[in-house]
């Protein structure tokens, strides 16, 4: 067990440059994509560097220096004999019906588009603001409502070396079929209640600063070899849209600092090889929902998770080996106020919550859970080498295990750091693992310090005869202290035995007689292993479908106001009453190609 849950480790590939800072923990490498990307980032950082004292002076907004439009300069205003474009010499491009080049200019620049505009371009972007000699880079843009603006290139389709705004109640289409759809060197901005969709060779959406997604609209960014959507530092998502982030190869949502969902958005993340959401700093989702599915990871919150009256439902299949559903190794996981969290993970290690700490500055190592529905589950899917793991019985000997080690919600950590603690506190949760359904471990030269599950105002439903167990072994001159839930009274020093409850329900008195879903209609297709109880996985069994949500934009104070009751028994029964559709749900087994 001292191996349970590592560092994840990408063998494969790595995912991208994007990086806050160096972190033995993380993946190191270059980021996807051709010794043309990599020199492209290189000379980038190059011009940023060159223009730090332009940066560092004050800055008002002036106008565009010069504009050019289909290879033609210009540097007072201009326009065309059609009509389709025309620039006022200042701040304002208006587009209506253009079909033509690339638009370039130096300063701050406004496009504002009516009717179908198309901006082509190859080997340069389609449309490119870089800094000028006294402004600094900006480009806004703004349309009307069924107005489009469809830009393409094979390189960057929208590039500002500084920062990006687009707003109104049209719709931006930005296609790369070489690099970035939308790439700001500053920050970005979505707000407005139009569509922005971005399909990218390598980057959808992208920001060296913040992003910020306030519509009311939909956004919907595509990577091949790289990130959804991708910011360096913080990533904001808000204003009651919806927001698709997919990635073929890397990370569908990924932030060098938070990432924050709130206000009634719905939010979905697929990453077909990795990482669905990936955050260096917290991930905090907040009368929202978050629809997450990915490989070997659904969710990596570096600081932490909180879900407060959030909908979540992640998935995550690795095809053998580890697969994490939702994991934090430098916080807290938090899930309060009604919240429903479906979390789901299959593989030969697998875990549905896993926060783990072995760093004593940091905090870290616990999962708390108050008010709210939680579903976690872990399976075992064997991988083409058949399985490795072993187990130590009760007499001290060292045994070959039919199963890998699956367990539905983990907490750990190790000498120094406040012991692992999982507290669910007028909640109903319901948690499966092949090895164990719930276990909390801390790790010390001594033995004193212990991992504990606390359950307050919530009783064990199953098993029958259930309680808090304690667990203690002695390796390697190390103790491993903790506890899980099962039967007897004896101390374990082993997850495999029948002591230790594979399946556990656990609920406050007053919602424990709800009907519950069949166990078949939320369980995924997957191999049967060998012991175990498992339906087996069903001929033709495909990618992971995630289920829909059901609470769409609901706001905490009107749930709960209609029930007339804020009490927890209320609140969780209210979850129940409304989630149906999670609850019924049904997930293909996700295979890796």
């Amino acid at each position: 067990m001292a191996a349970l849950f590592t560092t994840p480790k990408r063998n494969d590939t790595t995912a991208g440059t994007h990086v806050a800072e160096p972190d033995v923990r993380r993946r190191i490498g270059l980021a996807h994509g051709s010794w043309r990307r990599v020199t492209r980032r290189i000379v980038a950082g190059a011009v940023c560097a060159l223009t730090v004292s332009s940066l560092l002076m004050p800055s008002v907004s002036l106008a565009a220096e010069w504009v050019k439009v289909g290879g033609n300069k210009y540097n007072t205003a201009a326009s065309d004999e059609a009509g389709t474009w025309s620039w006022d010499g200042a701040d304002d491009l208006k587009l209506n019906n253009y079909n033509g080049g690339e638009i370039q200019a130096a300063g701050k620049l406004n496009v504002n588009y009516s009717g179908t505009n198309i901006v082509t371009a190859e080997w340069i972007e389609s449309i490119n603001v870089s800094h000028g000699t006294n402004e600094n880079a900006e480009l806004n843009i703004q349309g009307n409502e069924g107005g489009t603006l469809s830009v393409t290139s094979t390189e960057d389709a929208i590039l500002s070396t500084g920062n990006i705004n687009i707003d109104g109640a049209g719709s931006v289409n930005a296609t790369s079929t070489g690099f970035d759809a939308i790439n700001a060197g500053g920050d970005l901005a979505i707000k407005g209640s139009g569509n922005v969709n971005a399909t990218g060779a390598s980057d959808g959406i992208r920001a060296n600063g913040n992003i910020t997604i306030d519509d009311s609209g939909a956004v919907t960014a595509r990577a091949t070899k790289d990130k959804g959507i991708g910011a360096d530092k913080n990533l904001t998502i808000k204003g009651d849209g919806t927001v698709e982030a997919s990635s073929a190869d890397g990370e569908a949502l990924w932030s060098g600092g938070n990432i924050n969902i709130s206000d009634g958005s719905q939010v979905k993340a697929n990453a077909e090889g990795y990482l669905a959401v990936d955050t260096e700093g917290s991930l905090a989702v907040t009368n929202a929902s978050l629809d997450a599915s990915g490989v070997e990871y659904g969710v990596y919150a570096h600081k932490g998770v909180t879900l407060d009256h959030a909908t979540v439902t992640v998935r995550t299949s690795a095809n053998g080996g580890q697969a994490i559903a939702l994991i934090t190794d430098g916080g807290d996981i938090d899930i309060k106020n009604g919240s429903t969290v479906d979390a789901f993970a299959e593989g030969e290690v697998s875990a549905a919550f896993s926060t783990r700490n072995d760093r004593p500055n940091e905090k870290g190592g616990h999962i708390y859970i108050s008010d709210s529905v939680v579903k976690a589950i872990a399976r075992y899917v064997e991988n083409g080498d058949g399985p490795i793991p072993y187990s130590e019985n009760q007499d001290g000997e060292t045994r070959r295990e039919p199963q890998g080690e699956n367990i539905g919600i983990i907490a750990q950590t190790s000498e120094g750091v406040t012991p692992a603690v999982i507290s669910i506190i007028r909640s109903k949760v319901t948690a499966e693992g092949n090895t164990a359904a719930i276990f909390a471990r801390a790790m010390s030269a001594d033995g004193k310090t212990i991992g504990t599950i606390k359950i307050e105002n919530a009783a064990i439903q199953t098993p029958e005869g259930g309680k808090v167990i304690d667990y203690r072994k002695l390796r390697d001159g190390i103790y491993e202290a903790g506890q899980a839930i099962g039967t007897g009274d004896a101390t374990v020093d082993s997850l495999y035995i029948k002591a230790v409850a594979k399946s556990t329900t656990i609920a406050p008195p007053e919602v424990a007689k709800l009907e519950d879903p069949k166990p078949d209609e939320t369980k995924p297709a997957e191999s049967k292993p060998a012991e175990s109880k498992q339906d087996p996985k069903p001929e033709g069994a495909k990618t992971t479908k995630t289920v829909a949500v059901a609470t769409t934009k609901a706001k905490a104070t009107g749930v709960l106001a209609a029930t007339g009751d804020t009490s927890g028994a209320a609140i969780v029964a209210t979850v129940l009453a409304g989630t149906a559709a999670i609850a019924a749900g049904t997930m293909a087994s996700r295979k890796r190609s």
